[in-house]
């Protein structure tokens, strides 16, 4: 087996966490950050400190040092890895090929396998100081894979038909391309693809054994063990704590794609739509040569906007309002009539934003790196292939309203459907009360049939009468609404009428925003606009239900008295939602927020300190 981690022994699920070990386990968080941003040499435990929101003197009390601290985050991630394929390998069994699978899902794993955790394992062995440390902690274990691969290949040789293969080399072969293939996440010029990443291993693999691994059988499908599930939901401090609003922000919001709009809302080149996320600001604008492009919305000189409105037009060039600064639709700087630059310095560009599209939706990403849009939805092509999305485009609803929640509430909503039979009657008329709901990990599926029966609810009535005859055109279609979410706050709602494209983000702690967009065929019928108009007004009058419930909601979550059950068996695209807030936060496992833990922790770092 591997060699230990003491550094972050297994949580025990059946008690909460104590509060010696989560306090180490949020300086290493703290740390594996700072590693990521700043490099090894460059972190220093006031920056672990200050990221972390503790005092100095509590990092020396755990760690000693700040070489005590980078050992123990170097064994924490690499313990992590151990654990999540030691889980794989044990789901494996005996099988040698379902063992390299298991191997190829470790290694690729997210929650393994990201810009942060890569940054430690390579700044460690990247630095000549450090890599006495990666030795010790890492050597072992990674010989140990070595030779565990080099055993597997000759299992299977034996077993098969390549007695004359060299095991030995193939097999070490195929572990430095394991090992070696996630470094490629640090290239912030190339896009990492996981999945990709994944099929590299698999066709050398079929290279090597064309029979096991080229036409594997449902059996053999790769492992991957199933996330354990939440015991209990989000604690209710997680909905006001102003701390933890602002972790959200930056580990949840500024890291996943966030929607803007639709490619068919700014046609020509120097439209332009924008995106605002707390203190964040962005916009998408097409080019000169016609390709869409996400900056910062922030001119590099003094900060200032450079765009305003929820979207507008640029003639030719991006003029800043302060001095005038000027610069093309691609970013690059033109000229500065009112204020140059400092002597010797380059002209500055555009700062860039990730931007992915997906059936003419455009997403940016204001920090990390993942897979596309398309890569997490892609899943569900096929299904969604008869809108024909990428020939839609907008119908000029477009809205913007604010709701008096926290954000993960109206995500809540609409992540599960147990609550519309008493909250949005008109709805419930309309779908029926069976909802197949399923997702993973970032992406998430419900459907509901639509009634045959007619409504009592008069919008809902006539849009069951409409829909036939607008249906009938698109026949391909079928009778439902299909919804896709797309983590933390993306919801798309496939209509036979149109697709309703809404994006939730977090203003404070207990206010949100949703702004949305719709979208359509070219369909211009008598019929299919009616069915559109009834459709929109089914989901305002929904939405009117829905911040009502979000509002006491919210109140209620402040109460001493208040504490929340486990989702239950029809709450599992809620219980998923909590299951993915954390496994990315896994401060939520606390009972108390950070904020009420700080003035004993700083008593405790100044005795420590003294």
């Amino acid at each position: 087996m591997s060699a230990a981690h003491p550094a972050e022994p297994p949580r025990d699920a059946t008690g909460p966490e104590p509060l010696d070990a989560r306090r180490r386990r949020e300086l290493i968080e703290a740390t594996i950050e700072s590693i990521a941003r700043h490099g090894l040499s460059r972190t220093t435990i006031a920056r672990v400190a200050e990221t972390a929101g503790l005092s100095p003197g509590i990092v020396s009390f755990y760690f000693k040092n700040k070489d005590g601290l980078l050992l123990a985050t170097l064994a924490h991630v690499d313990g992590a890895f151990v654990r999540r394929q030691d889980a794989g390998l044990a789901q494996a069994g005996g099988d040698p090929v379902r063992q390299l699978e298991a191997m190829i899902e470790a290694s690729f794993d997210p929650t393994v396998c990201n810009p942060e955790r890569i940054a430690v394992w390579t700044a460690f062995w990247g630095e000549a100081r450090a890599r006495d440390d990666y030795m010790r902690v890492c050597s072992g274990r990674e010989a140990e894979d070595a030779r565990r691969v080099v055993d597997l290949f000759e299992r299977i040789a034996r077993a098969g038909v390549h007695r004359r293969l060299d095991t030995n080399a193939l097999g070490r072969a195929f572990y430095q391309l394991l090992s070696s293939l996630p470094e490629d996440m640090l290239d912030p010029n190339e896009g990492f693809d996981l999945e990709a990443a994944k099929a590299t291993c698999r066709g050398f693999l079929a290279s090597v054994f064309p029979d096991e691994f080229s036409a594997r059988a449902p059996s053999q499908a790769p492992v991957r063990p199933t996330a354990p599930e939440v015991e209990t939901p989000l604690p209710a401090w997680a909905y006001h704590d102003t701390a933890f609003h602002e972790v959200e922000r930056r580990r949840l919001f500024m890291r996943h794609w966030l929607l803007v709009g639709h490619a068919s809302e700014i046609p020509e080149p120097g439209d332009y739509l924008t995106l605002e996320m707390a203190d964040e600001r962005g916009f998408v604008i097409r080019g000169e040569d016609g390709s869409l492009r996400g900056f910062h919305n922030l001119c590099p000189h003094r900060a200032s906007p450079l765009v305003g409105g929820a979207h507008g037009h640029c003639d030719r060039e991006i003029v800043c309002p302060f001095h005038g600064w000027r610069y093309g639709l691609d970013g690059a700087p033109q000229s500065s009539p009112r204020a140059a630059p400092p002597p010797g310095d380059p002209p500055l560009r555009l700062p860039e934003l990730a931007l992915s599209e997906w059936g003419g939706l455009v997403f940016l990403r204001f920090e990390g790196a993942g897979p596309s849009v398309g890569e997490l939805l892609g899943v569900f092509a096929e299904e969604v292939r008869p809108y024909d999305l990428e020939r839609m485009t907008a119908t000029g609803r477009r809205w913007t309203h604010t709701v008096e929640s926290n954000w993960k509430i109206p995500v809540e909503n609409a992540a599960e459907a147990s609550f519309v039979p008493h909250a949005h009657p008109a709805l419930q008329s309309l779908l029926g009360p069976d909802l197949d709901a399923s997702g993973d990990g970032d992406v998430g599926r419900a459907i509901g049939a639509l009634r045959e029966e007619l409504s009592p609810f008069w919008s809902a009535r006539l849009y069951q009468r409409w829909l036939p005859s607008a249906a009938d055109r698109k026949s391909a279609l079928p009778r439902e609404w299909l919804q896709l979410s797309l983590f933390p706050g993306t919801v798309l709602s496939f209509r036979p009428d149109q697709v309703v494209a809404t994006q939730v983000l977090p203003l404070g702690p207990d206010r949100c925003r949703i702004h949305g967009v719709s979208v359509a065929s070219e369909d211009a019928s008598r019929e299919m606009r009616a069915a559109r108009y009834l459709s929109h007004r089914i989901t305002r009058q929904q939405a009117a239900e829905d911040r009502r419930l979000c509002r006491e909601a919210q109140a209620g979550t402040r109460s001493s008295r208040f504490r929340a059950l486990p989702p239950s068996e029809l709450e599992s695209g809620r219980r998923r939602f909590h299951e993915r807030i954390a496994a990315l936060l896994p401060m939520t496992r606390q009972d108390v927020p950070e904020s009420e833990t700080s003035i004993p922790r700083a008593n405790e770092g100044s005795a420590a300190a003294g």
